[in-house]
């Protein structure tokens, strides 16, 4: 039987590299690597959270659109680490984040949630001292 445990990578389609990269490294994701722009115009950056990575791949194509609004993906959760969660919302204001939806308590902690320059929805999880 396959054993699922975590989450190793999350692939996002994005409009704007730069933007992009700007917004994650805003929320303190570090770039591990990019490449590009290639002949066709592609350009790749991996970004690390925790032990995981986020890919992000450009083309230009790749231009969201009444047809096109993100098909396969609603949003991915990150969990933070902060002393509270008026910790995060301090950080986030602090980097110029706007703030979509939160703080919304969950079962097991406090989310919000944000969205990044394609519209995709980043959900940021404190989760409870005890949970």
């Amino acid at each position: 039987m396959l054993t699922l445990k975590a989450i190793d990578h999350v692939g996002l389609r994005v409009s704007d590299m730069d933007k992009t990269l700007h917004f994650y490294q805003q929320l303190g994701l570090a770039l591990l690597r990019a490449s590009g722009p290639a002949a066709d115009g592609r350009r790749a950056a991996v970004i690390q959270v925790g032990n995981q990575e986020i890919n992000l791949v450009s083309r230009p194509e790749f231009v969201p659109s009444e047809e096109n609004k993100h098909a396969g993906i609603d949003h991915f959760c990150l969990q933070v680490e902060a002393a509270s969660f008026d910790d995060v919302i301090a950080e986030l204001q602090r980097a110029g984040i706007d703030i979509g939806k939160g703080a919304e308590q969950r079962r097991d902690g406090t989310s919000v949630y944000l969205h990044d320059p394609d519209g995709v929805r980043v959900e940021l999880l404190l989760k409870n001292a005890m949970a």
